[in-house]
């Protein structure tokens, strides 16, 4: 299929379904799914799904530019929702499913939807006693093709597809009609941003915005040396709600007719990178950091086995420099003869140790090509370790805002440390505060209902303000400082980044998650959650005992995870002293001013359920100072 640039996204829907109509569009467990085209959609088929949704919402009554929100985890019916909506002209709202019903209340009602799209029993449950908080909501659509409503409120997603097919004859050449009226400026979705400071805003993306970030990565990725086209797959796995999977994954495999895998739940990446063998996927720091802190867990039962880990992974860091380009970056194309390049003695010792890496990529698949890291930094270490490994993970940058990326790293001259440079018709600058400005491709075109905020995100020539601050090297390189907001501003007058200092616990095995105070303070402090699981293990494995009555488990993310323990859990001894020393090591690679000089170990995990994280695991500074004022006071 040759690519054909300024399409809408109904058109480029349709472009790849006329191309490709026998090709994989969606693979997807049965088991999970069941009574479903048997776990896989043909782009032919899929066709078919999506008008027929389509056809029942407007036999329902939505009209071009209404509003249908959808609160759903990632599944396939999200994807042929999404399609369907927009290709009836109308508008999707995205919410995470995760929000509490307050937070639910506030956008469905702020962005007047008509009609839910909700994914699960669970999800109903909350909205239902509660629904007359939702006066603009007509109907409720339960992603399940089982459930059997008896709520004349409700209907499920097999009776809507059944209200398309029964009225197909007569609504699908208004369909027509109405999917070719459908032009670039006219608006697709809105996204409501996480909100880590205040209440989140409604973000309005166009077909434009996404078309004309959709013509840059396109033309990009082949510039960077890893084009993408109907033979890749993608592993849909970070949630649909944000804009992140959505743009990188989602609709880049629909405007070029790759194939979308579904991951069974949040919490079995691993088992189905191997399952559906992707040959991409996006993903956040933390997780790159937990797949390597799971390699370094099974390694430490054995000294041998680990002594040999960290034997290859110096030889691959040695070997890492034979992929270095002349601005510092990394050849991690799959192209680059490493091999040839390297001296005789180092390829002996390489190509042993590469029997090991050999086994770490089969983690990922036995496809897999290159993956996305975005929506907070990663540290330059973990991505030299992985690039050792022969793991090209690649790192980005963009906003809601800006339609996913507007920087990105190309996999020729990957650079650690940067968010990379200008993706092909963004336009990226500096203000005199350091402050990213962004204009061009893929950018929104305002807050939905918000004025002052539209007037305030913009400058006067039109550039968006990020709201996060940056600095470029002589190649073009962009690194992020932190967000303009996170920024702590010391009392003895220095500014410090509490990104720098969280990356430096990333590959810690003792700290889980890190929160730092310092605003209007003399000096840096810190909150920190050690790795609950990891300690549980130590403890029963050297027979140091813990109130186990005290342990509380929960949902995170799909994992059942521990999220609370006793106080006597984190006054053991081995714990302290790992955590300390963790502590003393990160302020070795610190300014005197920026080390944190004193730091309290708590007993319970920040969590979207505590209100302390967003949906995309941002710590909320304000809910944090708040629920700790009194121990942070102590710490001073």
């Amino acid at each position: 299929m040759s690519y054909t640039t300024g399409l809408t996204m109904n058109q480029a829907f349709y472009q790849t379904t006329k191309a490709f109509p026998q090709r994989t569009a969606q693979l997807f467990s049965k088991e999970v799914y069941p009574n479903d085209n048997d776990g896989h959609f043909t782009w032919a088929q899929l066709q078919e799904r999506v008008e027929k949704i389509a056809c029942g919402l407007m036999t329902l009554g939505i009209e071009p530019k209404e509003r249908i929100g959808i609160i759903a985890r990632n599944s396939p019916y999200w994807t042929q929702a999404d399609i369907a909506i927009v290709n009836c002209g109308a508008v999707i709202v995205t919410v995470f499913p995760t929000l509490s019903f307050n937070e639910i209340c506030y956008i469905v009602n702020d962005s007047e939807s008509r009609y839910l799209f909700v994914g699960s029993i669970d999800i109903l449950d909350r909205i239902l006693p509660e629904f007359e908080k939702l006066p603009g909501v007509e109907k409720i659509i339960l992603m399940d093709m089982n459930y059997k409503s008896g709520d004349p409120r409700v209907i499920s997603i097999r009776d809507l597809i059944k209200l398309g097919e029964d009225n197909f004859k007569e609504i699908y050449p208004q369909y027509q009609k109405r999917n070719k009226a459908i032009t670039a400026d006219d608006w697709a979705t809105i996204l409501y941003t996480s909100g880590t400071t205040g209440q989140g805003k409604g973000v309005i993306l166009t077909h434009k915005s996404f078309s004309s970030r959709m013509d840059g990565v396109y033309n990009f990725f082949i510039e960077a040396g890893h084009g993408i086209n109907e033979e890749d797959r993608v592993l849909s796995f970070l949630p649909l709600s944000h804009i992140f999977d959505r743009g990188c994954s989602q609709w880049m495999a629909i405007w070029v007719g790759a194939s979308i895998a579904y991951a069974d739940s949040t919490a079995t990446l691993l088992e189905d990178l191997v399952k559906y063998n992707p040959t991409w996927f996006s993903c956040v720091p933390r997780l790159y950091e937990k797949i390597y802190m799971t390699l370094q867990q099974q390694l430490a039962g054995s000294a041998a086995r680990k002594k040999l880990f960290d034997w290859a992974l110096k030889v691959g860091g040695e070997a890492l420099q034979y992929r270095m380009t002349e601005n510092g970056g990394y050849n991690m194309t799959h192209e680059y003869d490493l091999r040839a390049q390297l001296p005789l003695s180092l390829r002996i010792k390489y190509n042993l140790a590469d029997k090991l890496f050999c086994k770490v990529r089969g983690l990922f698949g036995n496809r897999f090509r290159f993956a996305f890291s975005a929506s907070a930094g990663i540290a330059p270490d973990l991505l030299k370790i992985y690039y050792a490994m022969g793991v090209p993970v690649l790192e980005g940058y963009g906003l809601t805002e800006t339609t996913s990326a507007c920087i990105y790293n190309p996999m020729k001259a990957a650079k650690p440390g940067t968010i990379g440079v200008t993706l092909n018709g963004a336009k990226v600058r500096l203000a005199e505060d350091g402050e990213l400005e962004t204009a061009g491709a893929g950018l929104f075109i305002g807050y939905l209902n918000k004025p002052e905020e539209n007037e305030a995100a913009f400058t006067p020539d039109g550039w968006f303000r990020t709201g996060d601050l940056a600095v470029v090297d002589r190649d073009g390189y962009y690194r992020i400082v932190d967000r303009k907001k996170a920024i702590i501003c010391l009392a003895i007058g220095k500014n410090v980044a509490p990104a720098k200092i969280e990356n430096l616990f990333a590959t810690s095995l003792a700290v889980e998650q890190i929160f730092l105070i310092g605003d209007e303070r003399n000096y840096i402090t810190a909150l920190i959650v050690p790795n609950f699981t990891y300690f549980m293990e130590q403890f029963d494995k050297q027979g140091i005992n813990y109130d186990k009555s005290k342990l509380v488990y929960a949902d995170v993310a799909g994992a059942n995870l521990c999220v609370e323990v006793g106080d006597e859990f984190v006054n053991q001894p081995l714990l302290k002293q790992m955590v300390e020393e963790a502590v003393q090591q990160a302020n070795k690679e610190l300014e005197g001013f920026e080390s944190v000089k004193k730091y309290s170990i708590l007993t319970k995990r920040f969590t979207e359920d505590n209100g302390q994280l967003t949906p995309t695991q941002k710590t909320k500074k304000r809910v944090i100072l708040k629920d700790y004022a009194e121990l942070i006071d102590s710490l001073y």
